[in-house]
This record gives C-alpha cells, sequence and structure tokens, in this order.
C-alpha cells in the first residue's frame, strides 16, 4: 500500500505561526532571530509547498498588519497546535532535567498572597532551593501588558465568575477556582435573608476592573436592587474595615474574610445568588515558555490553591 502526504516543511510552519502571532514579518524575524527575507523565504517556500496562497498581499502597505487568506488561516490554526506540541514537549524534556533555578516574577494581589502564595513560595524554598521567586505589587488595569513584555512571569488574577477574562494571543489564562461573596455588615444592621431590606442603606462599591466593583455590578444585575455607593475601595481589606466601623455593607469573598478576620464588629452571612470571584493564572506560553522554573512556580500555586479554595 503506497501512502501520500504533503511534503510540509514543520519549520516553515513555526514561521508562519510566529508571523499571525506578532502581526508582521520583522517582528516575527526578531522573535526568531531570523533576517525578515529569511522570513519571507520560508513563506513563499510553504506556499510551493502546499500549493496554495497563504498571505493575502492585497493588504500589504502603510502600518497595516499582515493578512492571511482563509486557506492561510486554516493553516495557521494547525500550526498553532505544532508548536504548542513542540513546547510541550521541550518542557517535559527541560523538566526531565530538574533545570528550575533563578528568579521567577510573580505578580499577586493580597488576600491571595495571604490566602495561597506564600505557602506555594515555602514549598518551592524546599523543593526547589535554587529558583528565586519575587513578588510584585501590579496594577490589575497594567498586568496583562507586564506579563507580555515579559517583566512580569506569572500573574495570580481575580474576576467575577461570571466575567470571561479575555487574553491577547501569547498569554495563557488558568483558572484556579471560585472564592464565593459573603455578605459582611456592620453588626446593629437588621438580621435578614432578604437583601431587600437593606439595599437603600449605604454600601462599599470597587473602582471598574477591580473584584469589588464586579461583586457589586454582578449584585445589582442580579437581584435588580440599587444599592448605592457610598465609598470606593480597591481591596477588600480595606472594605472590612470600613464595614466594622459602622459605615457601610460590603460583599467580600471567603478568601478574604480568611486572610483577614472580620471584627466583633462585623456580621457575615451567605445570602443565596450573590455570586464569587474567579481566582486565575495569566503566563506566557509559546516556543520555550513556560521555562521550567516558572513551571515549577505554575505546579507549585497549583497545589497550595487547590488546599486553600473550594474547587
Amino acid at each position: 500500500m503506497k501512502l501520500y502526504y504533503m511534503q510540509l516543511e514543520p519549520r516553515r510552519l513555526v514561521v508562519l505561526q510566529a508571523v499571525a502571532r506578532h502581526g508582521s514579518v520583522t517582528a516575527a524575524a526578531e522573535a526568531l532571530r531570523l533576517s525578515p527575507s529569511a522570513v519571507s523565504q520560508h513563506l513563499a517556500a510553504l506556499e510551493r509547498e502546499s500549493g496554495v496562497t497563504l498571505v493575502d498581499r492585497s493588504r500589504r502597505g502603510g502600518q497595516r498588519p499582515i493578512g492571511f487568506t482563509p486557506a492561510g488561516r486554516r493553516l495557521i490554526a494547525q500550526a498553532d497546535r505544532l508548536v504548542q506540541v513542540l513546547d510541550d514537549t521541550a518542557a517535559e524534556l527541560t523538566a526531565l532535567t530538574d533545570a528550575a533555578s533563578g528568579p521567577v516574577s510573580v505578580s499577586s494581589f493580597y488576600t491571595a498572597l495571604r490566602g495561597f502564595v506564600a505557602d506555594a513560595f515555602a514549598e518551592l524554598g524546599r523543593s526547589h532551593p535554587a529558583l528565586l521567586p519575587q513578588i510584585h505589587d501590579v496594577d490589575e488595569r497594567e498586568i496583562t501588558a507586564e506579563v507580555l513584555a515579559g517583566r512580569i512571569d506569572v500573574a495570580v488574577v481575580e474576576d467575577d465568575a461570571q466575567r470571561r477574562r479575555p487574553v491577547p494571543r501569547g498569554l495563557h489564562y488558568e483558572a484556579l477556582a471560585d472564592d464565593p461573596f459573603r455578605l459582611a455588615v456592620p453588626i446593629d444592621w437588621p438580621e435578614t435573608d432578604d437583601l431587600a431590606d437593606i439595599a437603600d442603606r449605604p454600601w462599599i462599591d470597587g473602582p471598574p476592573g477591580t473584584a469589588l466593583g464586579y461583586a457589586m455590578q454582578r449584585v445589582r444585575r442580579v437581584t435588580g436592587l440599587p444599592f448605592a455607593p457610598a465609598h470606593s475601595c480597591r481591596e477588600f481589606t480595606a472594605a472590612l474595615a470600613l464595614v466594622g466601623a459602622g459605615m457601610a455593607g460590603a460583599f467580600v469573598p471567603e478568601l478574604a474574610l480568611a486572610a483577614t478576620p472580620p471584627p466583633p464588629e462585623v456580621r457575615v452571612s451567605a445570602p443565596a445568588g450573590i455570586g464569587a470571584r474567579r481566582i486565575g493564572l495569566l503566563y506566557r506560553r509559546g516556543r520555550r515558555e513556560p521555562t521550567p522554573a516558572v513551571h515549577a512556580v505554575l505546579d507549585a500555586l497549583r497545589a497550595t490553591s487547590t488546599d486553600r479554595l473550594s474547587a
């Protein structure tokens, strides 16, 4: 029996994927450490080998990113799979050499740091003493750009559980667990199972893009109640301080309550339908990434978060 298969050079598919990922021949050449002419030659050779036009040359000119034909986009999807297989294989091989060492920059917010990230670092100190994890406090609005640029290797991030985080090409998002919200109110507020009974009292909101803000948006949407904001806080610990002072109520996740146990002046309850925040990891995934050191950090964060957070 004679088998026929198209003679495609795998390296050319890697070049095609890099051009699609970086948006231009020049940027792909820089990432692959090739000359722009070599990248263009690979693309031309791939078109000859496949027998189809891959690059939409009618889009050339100006500052527009390179465009692809429908056939090109389909081949890029296959190239993405090939590159991922190569990356996974490289990661497996380097892991066998126990090469996890050196600095790894990690961004985390306070409640995650107290809840499980610090424990992950302690475990890494025992299992990978040559690894040097470094914590950075990065604004949520800047974190995606910081990870893409390579200034942060792993970011521990939070979102409303109902909101899907947009992830650009070159990054990977991995959900760890949902952290359910709880109702925290001053002790002298009336005890009730109906949020409508207390909705007209003062509440603590959060700026756009924060978990506090997502929590209030979700509760307003689900209940149809106003929950007029009287204060705005970025961190749940600050919100709990205001609740303890009798100034307002707030919706606070379980991990924040564990990291900063509320004072006796705060009553905590779990009314139905108020949702959760989702805690996850954001990191680069591509050729040679994640590195063995980043893999070790990711594994430690997964293990400690499983122990601390509900599945």
